[in-house]
């Protein structure tokens, strides 16, 4: 395995960031490797949406560096409930590593269904030993878009 770049392109908050935005520490958040899902309503002429989703099961990697966020995902996959997972793209920290901006995000409620850990003895960039890469898959109950100028966009599955 190649060292992995340090670069936030794109990051997983296991929260709904939404809910204190100022809050967010860089400490908390895990960088995203890999991220894919396909979500699709059937709609009529008129543009209409009709009939059901799909289910949809988001499919995303990240590289964990601290042992608590493995164990929450770990912890919401035994209970029964479901969860919220932020992700961000292109965020921006201020000097006291707080969140301070992004391009765009998404927040997804659903259920995590299941993880893999994946361990590797490279070195990475900033030259700490060993990483892990979490594969988590989640049911996903819904997704809120968040683009530029508090653009927001629901989507529920049925």
């Amino acid at each position: 395995m190649a060292p992995y770049s340090n670069e936030l392109k794109a990051m997983v908050i296991p929260e709904n960031f939404q809910e204190s935005p100022m809050n967010v520490l860089k400490e908390k958040c895990l960088i995203v490797t890999h991220m894919e899902y396909e979500c699709e309503y059937l709609r009529n002429e008129s543009n209409t949406v009709y009939g059901s989703v799909r289910p949809v099961v988001m499919h995303f990697q990240v590289r964990v560096g601290v042992a608590h966020h493995v164990r929450l995902f770990y912890d919401w996959l035994s209970q029964n409930g479901h969860y919220n997972v932020s992700f961000l793209f292109n965020a921006t920290f201020d000097s006291n590593n707080r969140l301070s901006g992004y391009d765009d995000g998404m927040v997804v409620d659903g259920y995590v269904v299941k993880i893999e850990e994946i361990f590797s003895t490279e070195k990475t960039a900033l030259g700490q030993d060993e990483q892990v890469l979490l594969d988590v898959d989640m049911l996903v109950r819904s997704i809120e878009y968040m683009g530029r100028d508090n653009n927001l966009k629901n989507t529920f599955i049925r």
